[in-house]
């Protein structure tokens, strides 16, 4: 094979790539190449090769032609050699092709698993789980807790629902009234704050999700309680 022969011809010299490219004129890559099987000389630069080397055409390309008829057949070398650099074109052309195929498959398989932890995941990505942007507060009167009370209470729902209510939309919170209030704190032992609140839910909705798609949910209960810190503390909720 020509790039065996290049190797061996010139390790019989005693020239290292550098010392044959200088002789020729040329950069060591090409010589690197020419070994590699990368590329081929042309019939010019065969000659030359040759030349230096001393040896012939024929030995070079491993061929059994004696040295006259060689001058004769160097055109058809050419042709040859021309060919040989075509068919190491489309080969390194195939494998680029075959390399860029596998790293745009690998970033679609990329791409495709990262938007699936994108939808799957909403509290790792930082996105709210459920929808509060648009709920609306309705005011009730209270002679056990003061607004300030209730809001703090409804800001807490509102916040767990963001981070847990996947799928879901906030649509209506309010006081649940204090006869309600009343009996949940005897009951519990506990002071305790209850409210009401509207919500639907949308065509996807968290795998633990006991909810049906696309419905509406009415006066659903949020049970609170006070903390020793002080502040309010979501314990509980549903119908009832």
């Amino acid at each position: 094979m020509l790039s065996e022969n290049i190797k061996e011809f010139r390790k019989q010299k005693g020239y290292t790539q550098e010392t044959l490219a200088q002789a020729l004129n040329i950069v060591r890559q090409t010589v690197s190449k020419w070994e590699k099987g990368y590329s081929v000389p042309d019939a010019d630069m065969l000659e030359k090769l040759a030349e230096v080397l001393d040896v012939s055409v024929s030995d070079l390309l491993g061929s059994s032609s004696d040295n006259q008829k060689q001058a004769s057949d160097l055109e058809k070398i050419s042709s040859q050699l021309a060919m040989l650099n075509d068919q190491m074109a489309r080969e390194i052309a195939r494998r680029k092709r075959s390399r860029l195929i596998k790293l745009i498959v690998a970033a679609v398989v990329f791409i495709v698993l990262a938007i699936g932890l994108f939808w799957v995941f909403p509290r790792e990505r930082g996105m709210a789980a459920g929808d509060v942007s648009d709920v609306e507060v309705r005011l009730v009167a209270s002679s056990m807790y003061s607004q300030d009370d209730i809001d703090a209470a409804i800001d807490v729902v509102k916040s767990d629902f963001m981070k847990d209510w996947w799928g879901c939309e906030l649509t209506l919170i309010y006081y649940a009234g204090d006869e309600r209030c009343k009996l949940e704190s005897r009951e519990r032992g506990v002071e305790t704050l209850v409210l009401f609140s509207d919500f639907k839910t949308g065509k996807y909705l968290g795998d633990e999700s006991s909810l049906n798609t696309n419905d509406t949910y009415k006066n659903w209960n949020w049970i609170l309680v006070r903390s020793e810190d002080g502040t309010w503390k979501h314990i509980d909720h549903g119908y009832g």
